[in-house]
């Protein structure tokens, strides 16, 4: 989790400039189409792309556990606004048969 300091003293992350993740995973995910895999792998590389992959997977290894609990531990509200961003990202890539079955 990267992030800079801006002029106001408040931290920016890269995530926090997406406007239109749809733009970047065009593919919505739904019941009937079998694209889960596509989605997936489109949602996993944005997730890289823009430092929020750990908020969809959690490292397994040991030391990187404890570096993600340091880093999180560090900025809660960052991370807590991170993971409402990942969230968002995932309602708006989502069919409303989804939506529905998921809020």
């Amino acid at each position: 989790m990267s992030a800079t300091t801006s002029t106001n003293g408040q931290k920016f992350h890269p995530a926090l400039s997406i406007t239109n993740v749809k733009s970047l995973i065009p593919i919505t995910l739904d019941l009937e189409s079998g694209q889960y895999h596509s989605w997936s792998a489109l949602f996993k590389v944005q997730a890289r792309v823009h430092d929020v992959l750990e908020h969809i997977i959690l490292p397994t290894d040991e030391k990187d556990k404890a570096a993600y609990e340091k880093t999180k531990a560090e900025d809660l509200p960052l991370w807590k606004r991170l993971d409402a961003v990942v969230l968002q990202w995932i309602y708006a890539t989502v069919s409303s048969d989804i939506l529905t079955s998921i809020l």
